[in-house]
């Protein structure tokens, strides 16, 4: 997914760095290609309803209209400005967003435009131009290059803060989108202002957008948001195009509705959250929420041996897995949880069992009539005494 999401800026950095008098950087007429790629995942944006977008488009569109007017192309906060840019996205990132429709969301969404527009005012920008590296290092390139050096070190040292960061949270495609944004706006402290080459960038960006929202998008078709599997529509794309020699194992959770009644649906949640993890854990097998506190585990083998030893590994890890259950009166602060850590009062643990009905696929046997086997051995497992598996051949 990362790759896919950066392959557009990626591919103009080296062609920048290879041929960059390629005919193709003459083939579309700027800025109308510019300004056609800006809209058009604007307005996806607003059609898929991912409206944390138009703050990064907002900043993206400010500061290739500052970077193309011909009265800053030669001015020292030209130089400067992609610096200024790159610290907006930053702080930009660090921020809550709310929507861009209510007052504070707007109020954000206009601040950081109207910053860079009235930033070449400030003294700042006139530093940032003309301040030099240490001449022992940068002193050779800096004589012989139009590129803004200090710009370049600092967006270097900003993309990879970012990218650290990236790497420290659950992969998200949006997240891999902005750092799109982040190299666009660094590949225009490297490729020469004017040239064919930097026209691109801003179409590069846009594209990396674009592929972020389908990214995006795919995510929510076919990924369940509670236990992070993926979900129906997955397992029936999958169940299509399933072999000959595989199975299928239904499975829940053994008396969940009485679970829910006595400790409320948000710790049911939690198991449902549980079982997702663990599930997501356990090699050899794909494992998707089919609804509700039932799952279905797919196995491209059907070996009797293999089979009867994942179903039972899958058992005893949600058997053995202790779930606390805190109280409604537990502490707030962390130091008096950690007095009342391992008292009686403070919290409470129990364990959740799962039943699971497995079947092997048979010749010419459709996927529904594969799930509606996998259920009535799922329905023998519970009628077993449950905290079992029923496997049929």
């Amino acid at each position: 997914m990362p790759l896919i999401i950066l392959l557009p800026v990626l591919l103009l950095l080296v062609a920048q760095g290879l041929t960059p008098e390629l005919a193709l950087f003459q083939l579309l007429p700027f800025p109308q290609t510019s300004y056609l790629a800006l809209i058009s995942v604007l307005l996806l944006a607003l059609l898929l309803r991912q409206t944390e977008w138009l703050y990064w488009l907002g900043i993206l569109a400010t500061h290739y209209w500052l970077a193309s007017s011909t009265n800053l192309t030669a001015t020292e906060f030209a130089n400067s400005l992609p610096l200024l840019s790159a610290s907006l996205l930053l702080l930009l990132a660090l921020i809550p967003k709310p929507s861009p429709f209510k007052l504070n969301g707007l109020l954000l969404l206009i601040s950081p435009p109207l910053l860079l527009l009235l930033s070449q005012q400030l003294p700042l920008a006139t530093w940032l131009a003309s301040a030099q590296l240490p001449a022992i290092v940068f002193q050779p390139v800096l004589a012989a290059s139009p590129i803004n050096w200090l710009s370049a070190w600092w967006f270097s040292i900003l993309a990879g803060i970012w990218l650290i960061a990236i790497n420290l949270k659950p992969p998200k495609a949006a997240n891999w989108g902005e750092f799109g944004l982040l190299l666009a706006l660094l590949l225009s402290t490297v490729i020469p202002p004017g040239t064919a080459v930097a026209n691109w960038t801003l179409v590069a960006a846009c594209l990396s957008v674009f592929l972020a929202l389908a990214f995006q998008m795919l995510h929510l078709a076919y990924i369940d948001e509670l236990t992070q599997l993926p979900q129906r529509r997955a397992l029936m794309a999958h169940l299509n195009r399933l072999g000959r020699n595989s199975a299928i194992c239904m499975l829940d959770v053994d008396h969940f509705k009485k679970f829910n009644d006595t400790y409320g649906h948000d710790v049911g949640d939690q198991v449902l959250k549980l079982l997702g993890s663990i599930l997501s854990k356990v090699k050899g097998l794909t494992a998707y929420r089919y609804g509700g506190e039932e799952f279905t585990l797919v196995f491209g083998h059907n070996k009797k041996a293999l089979l009867e030893e994942k179903l039972e590994e899958v058992r005893l890890a949600v058997a053995e897995y202790p779930l606390v259950i805190r109280n409604d009166n537990r502490p707030k602060d962390s130091s008096s949880g950690k007095k009342a850590r391992g008292s009686s009062g403070a919290e409470k643990t129990v364990n959740v069992t799962i039943s699971l009905g497995c079947c092997v696929k048979q010749k010419g046997e459709t996927p529904m009539q594969l799930l509606k086997r996998a259920d009535e051995a799922l329905y023998a497992a519970k009628k077993a005494g449950r905290n079992t598996f029923v496997l049929k051949i």
